[in-house]
């Protein structure tokens, strides 16, 4: 899941589901660490809060064009949860790029 956190404390989101299928979402409201803990776990286990609206794929675009993020997380779920932070979006293209699977 990465999650993008702009500074009108809105959090965009996109979740790498079953079948190789993306979700957009976008949750409003400041996340502290705790409360982000506690998002993506609820995400993974399937329990959506109210306070996350699904996106489509354009929706989920209008909203992130030209936006600068305040705070970027790549988070894995499950018994081996990993969170990565990043500063920008160029950042996070780098780790992309650089990444190669286990």
């Amino acid at each position: 899941m990465l999650l993008v956190e702009f500074r009108d404390a809105t959090t965009l989101g996109i979740l790498h589901s079953d079948g190789d299928r993306m979700t957009y979402f976008r949750f409003q409201g400041k996340l502290d660490r705790g409360e982000r803990n506690k998002l993506v776990e609820m995400i993974y286990s399937g329990a959506i809060p109210e306070s996350v609206k699904s996106l489509a794929l354009e929706e989920f675009l209008r909203e992130i064009e030209g936006k600068k993020a305040k705070h970027i997380w790549l988070e894995t779920g499950g018994a081996e949860r990993r969170e990565q932070g990043f500063m920008s979006i160029s950042e996070l293209i780098a780790f992309f790029r650089g990444h190669t699977a286990r």
